[in-house]
């Protein structure tokens, strides 16, 4: 089994320094929760939303990466994975090299592998397995060229692109998952990390 993980929003939670940053920022009521899906909606109805979003943005995934996440769950997935030889598993991410509108010009794919290395998480997966991609296709192509049996994203754009390989089980992640969500079929569906390792690895349980 080779199993292929998206990583922003997919491996990394930035729910609360989204809403952190954009308090600091005044863009929102210092009272305000939400995840961060709730925040781009209600930052893009403010005037040049848009724009404001992406230097939010910029400025979360490269200055204040290091305070994003790790979404729960996902180290016991990962030791799971490491439990059973015949696993591979691979970081496969959309995600350019600088932020929009950042001033101090902070390359998002060397932020993205310290936080890797400041959650330890090279320690279940090696660094050649990780690769940034620079646009959605060639995501998909790394995905194709490193076989993957399995795939976890939190995207169902990536999911259901005509170019993503048939051949892969495709699983979206998303944690605020509702009854409104629409349902694709061949995609599963889960809302958490554990629900996840449950199902890939549920016939090693005998």
């Amino acid at each position: 089994m080779r199993i292929g993980i998206d990583f922003d929003n997919t491996i990394v939670c930035y729910d609360e320094v989204f809403c952190d940053l954009a308090k600091n920022w005044k863009l929102i009521d210092q009272e305000y929760q939400g995840n961060k899906h709730q925040l781009r909606q209600l930052i893009q109805t403010l005037p040049s939303g848009d724009e404001v979003w992406q230097r939010l943005q910029g400025k979360v995934y490269g200055e204040f990466m290091q305070h994003a996440k790790l979404f729960s769950g996902f180290n016991d997935f990962l030791e799971t994975c490491q439990s059973h030889p015949q696993v591979e598993v691979f970081i496969v991410s959309h995600k350019s090299e600088y932020g929009h509108y950042d001033e101090k010009r902070i390359n998002l794919r060397e932020a993205a592998s310290q936080w890797l290395r400041n959650n330890n998480l090279f320690a279940n997966i090696p660094i050649h397995h990780v690769f940034f991609e620079s646009t959605r296709e060639e995501k998909i192509s790394r995905i194709r060229s490193l076989q993957c049996t399995h795939f976890i994203d939190d995207l169902i754009e990536v999911l259901t692109s005509p170019l993503f390989p048939t051949t892969i089980e495709r699983i979206l992640f998303q944690p605020e998952l509702n009854n409104d969500s629409r349902h694709h079929e061949g995609i599963k569906y889960y809302t958490n990390w554990t629900a996840i390792k449950n199902d890939l690895f549920s016939y090693y349980a005998a």
